[in-house]
C-alpha cells in the first residue's frame, strides 16, 4: 500500500479499485462494526482522541446515507480516480473516503499518498472492506511531484467582554486535541485582560495523562528549544513536575514554532501561541494573517461577535464555544480543500479533485481550470437556493452557514484543488435544478459561525 519510488524518481502510487455493488455491507457497516479494530489499528495518537474522532466521522457519515440523491449521475462507464492523503487526521481520511463513495454509483479508482505513522495501520484496516479490490501494477499512479497540505487548527480570541473563567476552562483543554484539524494552537487576548486571563489559564494546566506524554514526547521539547531561541517564556504549571506538560508562549504566529521537516511541519506545534491584540480590526487581522481554517471566538457583545465572525476568512467559527459539530452544515478546516457535512460536501467530490502532479500534466494550471468551469455551463447566482444563506437551531446552537462568492481563478498553479476535467462526458443530469447545484458548489463557498443562543447571550 506505501508508495515507491520508481528509477524517474516519480512517486508511484499503488491502486485500490472501489466498486459499488448491490446490497451487501455498507462502508458505514463497515466502520461501525469495526470501530474498536479500527481504534486498536492507530498509532501513537492517546486513545481517547482517536475514538473521539472515529465516533465524530461515523455521525457525518450516518448524515451522508440519508442525504438525497442530487441528481446527478455519472455514466456506467465512467473512470474516476480519488486521492487521500494519509497526512491528514482520522476524521478527515474517513469523511474524504466516504463522501466519494456517496458521489458515485460506479466507483473509482483509489490511490493513498503522503506518510503518516498515525494513520498507516488504520488505513490498511479500512481496505480490508469488501468493496475494495487490489490492481495490478500497471495501474499504479506516477507523481513527478508532491502534493500540497495545508497546516489547519484552530485560533482562539479572546476579548475584554467574553467571560474569562469559561475562556481559560477551554483553552487549559486543548492538548485533549492533538491530530484533529481544530486543535487550539493559537491564542490571540485583548490587551487590557492578557495578565488576568495568563493567569487563570496557568492554575488550571492539568498535568498530561501517560498517553499524552507518549504522544508529545518529542515534538514538545524541540519545540521548547524552539520557544527560548525566540527569546519567549514559556507559561506552565508550576506544580507539574514533568518535562512534558501544557505549554504556552508568547510568540507573534505559529508558524515560528514549526519543524521543517515533513510530517512535523503540517502539524501545529504542541506549545501554544499566544499574542495580543487592542482593537477587534487588529484581532481580525491578526487571525486572518494566520489563518488555520478554524476560530474559536469569545466575546459577550453580539453586535461585536457578529463584526468579527464576518470578517474572519476561516470558514468555520464557533462563538463562545469550541467543536461544536452538526452534520447538515459544511465545515472546512484547511484551506484550499473539501468541506465536511452536508450536501454540498458530496456534491463536490463529483466536480472538484485533488491534483495530481504527473509527467504529462505536472502543474496545475489555471487555463484548464478556466476552461474546465466554463464547460460546465454559466453560473448565474440563484438567492432562492436552499444553499444559501440558512440558519438552523440544534439542541441549542444556532447554526448560520453563510454563502459567498468562491474565488474561482485560485485554481491553478500551487492550488491542492482543481476542477473536474470534461464533466459532461462523464456525469448526467435529471434536470436543471441538478445542474444549478453542481455550479454552486464550485463559484461558491460556505462559512459557518455556531453560536450557543440562550447559554451565551440572553436571547
Amino acid at each position: 500500500m506505501s508508495a515507491t519510488i520508481g528509477s524517474n524518481s516519480a512517486i508511484l502510487l499503488d491502486c485500490h479499485c472501489y466498486t459499488v455493488g448491490s446490497g451487501g455491507e455498507t462502508f458505514l457497516s463497515y466502520v461501525t462494526t469495526n470501530k474498536t479494530a479500527l481504534i486498536d489499528a492507530v498509532q501513537l495518537l492517546p486513545k481517547q482522541e482517536a475514538t473521539h474522532e472515529i465516533e465524530l466521522a461515523l455521525n457525518f457519515m450516518q448524515h451522508y446515507m440519508h442525504l438525497e440523491d442530487d441528481g446527478l449521475i455519472d455514466k456506467p462507464n465512467s473512470k474516476h480516480r480519488v486521492l487521500i492523503d494519509r497526512r491528514k487526521s482520522l476524521f478527515e481520511i474517513l469523511l474524504d473516503l466516504h463522501s466519494a463513495m456517496r458521489a458515485t454509483c460506479v466507483g473509482f479508482q483509489l490511490y493513498f499518498y503522503g506518510e503518516n505513522p498515525i494513520t498507516s495501520k488504520f488505513i490498511e484496516l479500512l481496505l480490508k472492506f469488501s468493496s475494495f479490490s487490489s490492481q495490478e501494477m500497471g495501474d499504479q499512479l506516477a507523481l513527478s511531484g508532491e502534493i500540497p497540505l495545508h497546516l489547519a487548527y484552530c485560533t482562539m480570541i479572546v476579548f475584554d467582554s467574553c467571560d474569562l473563567e469559561s475562556a481559560s476552562d477551554r483553552l487549559a483543554l486543548a492538548w485533549s486535541t492533538n491530530d484533529a484539524p481544530w486543535a487550539i494552537r493559537n491564542v490571540l487576548v485583548q490587551e487590557n485582560v492578557k495578565d488576568e486571563f495568563v493567569q487563570l489559564v496557568k492554575a488550571k494546566l492539568k498535568p498530561f495523562d501517560d498517553s499524552q506524554k507518549a504522544f508529545l514526547k518529542d515534538t514538545l521539547p524541540r519545540a521548547l528549544e524552539e520557544v527560548k531561541r525566540f527569546g519567549a517564556c514559556p507559561i506552565q504549571n508550576g506544580t507539574d513536575e514533568s518535562n512534558v506538560k501544557p505549554t504556552l508562549a508568547f510568540v507573534p504566529g505559529v508558524q515560528y514554532l514549526l519543524a521543517t521537516d515533513g510530517m512535523a511541519s503540517l502539524r501545529p506545534s504542541p506549545v501554544v501561541t499566544m499574542s495580543v491584540f487592542r482593537t477587534a480590526k487588529e484581532a481580525v487581522s491578526l487571525a486572518n494573517g494566520n489563518n488555520g481554517g478554524s476560530v474559536s471566538l469569545w466575546s459577550e457583545e453580539l453586535s461585536l461577535t457578529f463584526e468579527v465572525a464576518y470578517g474572519l476568512r476561516s470558514q468555520t467559527v464557533w462563538v463562545n464555544s469550541y467543536a461544536e459539530f452538526n452534520p447538515e452544515c459544511p465545515y472546512t478546516f484547511r484551506r484550499e480543500d473539501f468541506c465536511y457535512g452536508s450536501d454540498y460536501a458530496v456534491c463536490e467530490k463529483k466536480v472538484k479533485t485533488v491534483f495530481a502532479p504527473t509527467a504529462d500534466t505536472p502543474t496545475n494550471s489555471t487555463e484548464r481550470n478556466r476552461a474546465a468551469l466554463k464547460s460546465l455551463g454559466t453560473y448565474v447566482a440563484d438567492t432562492r437556493s436552499y444553499r444559501g444563506s440558512t440558519v438552523q437551531l440544534k439542541k441549542g446552537i444556532h447554526y448560520e452557514t453563510i454563502c459567498s462568492p468562491a474565488d474561482v481563478d485560485a485554481y491553478g498553479e500551487g492550488h491542492r484543488l482543481a476542477v473536474a476535467d470534461n464533466f459532461w462526458d462523464t456525469y448526467v443530469s435529471l434536470d436543471a435544478m441538478d445542474r444549478r447545484l453542481l455550479l454552486d458548489a464550485v463559484h461558491n463557498q460556505r462559512k459557518v459561525i455556531c453560536i450557543p443562543f440562550g447559554v451565551t447571550f440572553a436571547n
